[in-house]
């Protein structure tokens, strides 16, 4: 999600060393913030622990349960964008078929004239209920946890299995809401200093495919950056479509509601129509300047065989090395608000245009991008003409070997050894 303010660490750190007091103020860090127009549920009613949520009838399954686990320990709970997310689900709520349960965790305002910061100790998990007021959030948490780390892949797979329990269904969706960094992780908490690294999050949800016994069905990022071949293939063993964005995201976060209505309409629908439904409503909804795609994690290992063709093939292939390996080829792709985050599909016909004498390499570019078309992505935007659903991690001028070589794609791909031979290419003479 896009960085709307910087939170100082100093700041950060003197308020954890004064979490005695409910309340801090923070007027003299953000005398310009606006007061959220949706406050959170009030502190002089905690929420009840461990309160059975009602269900449907005994032993029935909904259609689907949806799981977004706010992380808004950090700006964007402060400016009230957590809380804009759950009441625009409130707009729908949940039904006999389709469930919808967040854990939620923020930093926030407490609505005051003096916008005294709201530090939530632990985290809450709500079972999100239909009402008709945009002001404040009205659905009741069912669970409080002590648990103040949102950072933590181990309180997200303890959501996941609290909600699975208390609201079985037949398919089932997890979001990640809060900033993404692609393959550097997700989900940072400015208080904890914690984040979900990719490799983290790829165990995190075997052990979610363990506790539900089967894949989960729509895995999606509300958060910047992430929807990249490195970051999806950590999670092919884990999930059947995963819907992220190759470019930032709104503060606004997804639609919630134009996604959750389409579904609640229709719960019926499969993963692949959700995770289309999910791109359509955000594409619709921004209308500009966005990326948003849905992938079939069943053809990663496809991507994965013809990503290592063109790599042997370029690799065999001096002048098609060479193309690839230009700065100019590299620097007119298609690139996201991180720079070394390049569009594969644009960045593979680049090369192909500058191929004349190199039929193999050439044809091995010409089959991974109409793989990654046809096969690879279900949707996408397609409002940013370049931006064609995947993205790929491209330095420009060095290779970062201690955070990329941990991933599984690294290990698995040749695409690791093409960027160090393309960085020893750039240091020649």
């Amino acid at each position: 999600m896009k960085k709307i303010l910087t939170v100082t660490f100093a700041a950060l750190a003197a308020l954890t060393m004064g979490l005695m007091a409910q309340d801090v103020s923070f007027d003299s860090l953000y005398n310009n913030l606006p007061v959220p127009s949706a406050s959170a549920p009030a502190a002089s009613a905690p929420a009840p622990v461990d309160v059975q949520p009602k269900a449907v009838a005994s032993g029935a399954q909904r259609e689907w349960l949806v799981m977004v686990f706010i992380n808004g320990v950090n700006d964007l709970g402060i400016l009230g964008f957590a809380n804009k997310s759950i009441n625009d689900m409130e707009k729908v709520g949940s039904t006999d078929q389709v469930a919808v349960v967040v854990e939620y965790g923020i930093l926030g305002q407490d609505g005051s004239g003096s916008r005294n910061l709201q530090f939530q100790r632990g985290s809450k998990t709500i079972y999100v209920t239909k009402d008709n007021d945009p002001s404040r959030i009205t659905s009741v948490p069912f669970y409080s946890s002590n648990d103040a780390d949102m950072g933590s892949t181990s309180n997200l797979v303890r959501f996941v299995k609290r909600a699975v329990r208390n609201y079985p269904a037949k398919k089932t969706a997890v979001i990640i809401w809060n900033h993404g960094a692609g393959r550097l992780g997700i989900a940072f908490d400015d208080i904890s200093q914690n984040h979900m690294e990719v490799d983290q999050l790829g165990k995190a949800l075997a052990q979610v495919d363990q506790a539900l016994g089967r894949k989960i069905d729509v895995f999606a990022t509300d958060a910047c950056l992430m929807q990249m071949g490195e970051v999806a293939y950590e999670l092919k063993d884990t999930a059947k479509v995963i819907v992220g964005s190759e470019e930032t995201i709104p503060g606004d976060s997804y639609p919630y509601d134009t996604i959750l209505g389409p579904l609640t309409a229709s719960p019926g629908m499969e993963a692949e129509e959700l995770g289309s439904v999910m791109v359509q409503a955000y594409g619709d909804h921004y209308g500009a300047d966005v990326t948003l795609s849905a992938i079939r994690a069943v053809a990663l290992p496809g991507f994965l065989s013809r990503i290592n063709n063109w790599v042997n093939a370029v690799r065999n292939d001096p002048k098609a090395f060479a193309a690839a390996a230009s700065e100019d080829v590299v620097d007119s792709t298609y690139h996201f608000a991180m720079e070394d985050n390049k569009d594969l599909y644009d960045y593979i016909g680049n090369v192909n245009a500058k191929l004349t004498a190199s039929p193999a390499a050439k044809k091995a570019g010409s089959d991974l991008r109409t793989y990654i078309a046809k096969g690879l992505v279900i949707k996408d935007t397609g409002i940013i003409p370049n931006a064609h659903g995947l993205a790929i991690y491209i330095p420009k001028l060095r290779y970062n070997s201690a955070n990329y070589e941990k991933l599984a794609f690294a290990r698995d791909s040749l695409w690791d050894d093409f960027l160090r031979d393309m960085m020893e290419e750039r240091l020649k003479p």
